[in-house]
């Protein structure tokens, strides 16, 4: 009898062993889109607003734009749905062009030798850059533009999780497009502030 508990037991400990091996890893966690709605919006006297990309992600390193879990060029296109609005009927057009939308991985020098063993280095830098034009174009053919950029750069060290990774990723884009925000604000209001309602 002893001996047929104790066969139960093992067998027990077996499956809980088997399950806790099967158990999922967490899941990578998921982000929420960097918008702008919280935001006054810049109405512009323009009977159009159009977006261009000319930004075309390389999808190979150094860009790591595709592993972003949050795009920056994504991230523009919801600052001008949330920012900008169309309130003329002049059938003047805003052109918003998207010309850089980047995120750059590179190498970081490590220690070597016996420092090197004990020293936990940072292993890459990344760097994030935006950079938009707004052309305002009236049906004279005059017209008028601003520009506006920012970038974001950070280290991370050697061993970093693949969520911590994303994690650094998202934080940098996220204060990449405020600093676009206020730059870009700043500038229509001081270049394009006649074409402001």
């Amino acid at each position: 009898m002893a001996a047929a508990h104790r066969i139960v037991t093992v067998l027990t400990l077996l499956a809980v062993v088997v399950l806790a091996g099967c158990a999922k890893a967490p899941p990578s966690p998921t982000y929420p889109e960097i918008t702008f709605q919280h935001l006054n919006p810049l109405r512009l006297n323009v009977s159009e607003i159009k977006v261009i990309n000319e930004f075309t992600p390389p999808l190979k390193l150094p860009h790591v734009e595709h592993e972003l879990p949050v795009k920056i060029d994504q991230s523009v296109r919801n600052w001008v749905r949330d920012r900008l609005v169309a309130v003329g009927t002049s059938g003047s057009v805003a052109t918003v062009t998207i010309k850089d939308a980047s995120a750059v991985e590179k190498p970081l020098p490590k220690e070597s030798g016996l420092k090197g063993l004990v020293t936990k280095n940072q292993s890459e830098l990344y760097e994030f850059h935006v950079l938009v034009e707004v052309k305002i174009t009236e049906i004279s053919g005059s017209s008028g533009f601003v520009t506006a950029e920012a970038t974001r750069t950070k280290s991370v060290p050697e061993g970093i999780t693949l969520n911590q990774r994303e994690k650094t990723y998202y934080v940098q884009v996220e204060a990449l497009m405020q600093a676009f925000d206020q730059e870009m604000e700043k500038n229509i209001r001081t270049f394009l502030g006649g074409y402001l309602r």
